[in-house]
């Protein structure tokens, strides 16, 4: 197991496209700087509770809402990878195929297709896996403050700088990924260092399908 300075934490939501971009450079990052990471649980849904958003959220982070609690039973039974491997197809579903992964029917087709019991897809259901989730966040806005959302990352295996990012479209990949995450690394353990930011001028651009 690498250890934890090789380790990072990832939070995500299966609805954020650019935390599913970031997540695949992080993946990319991840084999070519053999670093582990733990996939943890950030609900978008529970972040912008009492916040003015846009109508079309409400669905969409509830629908995220839903299968992070799948993705909370998952880990409890099956561990940190199984979430990974969670992600990677939850994430093709809705990103790429376009289909709901709130509904417990789809929930039970991911979880079969990952090779898991489909009998966890009936979490999505139990809000008691909502203390889960906010373990998780509480844990990553202890690290990045309340003002974040996904993609966000913690160093050190959880007990390093958290920060929020990076947010690209597209993304990196090969030694131009390595080279960037070099670079977020330096600048999420520099004291003071808080922004880094414009403004976005094209929609989320997503990597070739994962084939899972």
């Amino acid at each position: 197991m690498a250890e934890a300075k090789d380790t990072v934490e990832f939070y995500w939501d299966p609805v954020c496209p650019w935390c599913w971009i970031t997540a695949r450079w992080m993946e990319d990052v991840g084999r070519h700087k053999d670093i582990k990471v733990h996939w943890k649980l950030f609900s978008l849904k529970k972040i912008n509770e009492g916040r003015d958003l846009a109508p079309k959220f409400g669905p969409r982070h509830l629908m995220g809402l839903r299968a992070l609690r799948v993705a909370a039973a998952v880990r409890q039974d099956l561990g940190e990878e199984a979430v990974g491997k969670l992600y990677t197809v939850m994430g093709a579903r809705w990103h790429h195929d376009e289909v709901d992964i709130g509904q417990v029917p789809e929930l039970a087709s991911i979880l079969d297709s990952c090779g898991f019991s489909m009998d966890l897809a009936t979490a999505a259901d139990d809000e008691a896996w909502d203390e889960v989730i906010k373990k998780d966040m509480e844990n990553a806005t202890a690290k990045a403050g309340t003002d974040v959302g996904v993609p966000l990352i913690v160093l050190d295996g959880g007990s390093g700088p958290g920060f929020f990012g990076p947010v690209f479209s597209p993304a990196p990949t090969g030694e131009a990924a390595v080279a960037l995450w070099d670079a977020m690394v330096l600048a999420g353990r520099t004291d003071g260092f808080y922004e880094f930011k414009r403004t976005r001028e094209t929609g989320p651009i997503f990597a070739e399908r994962p084939s899972v």
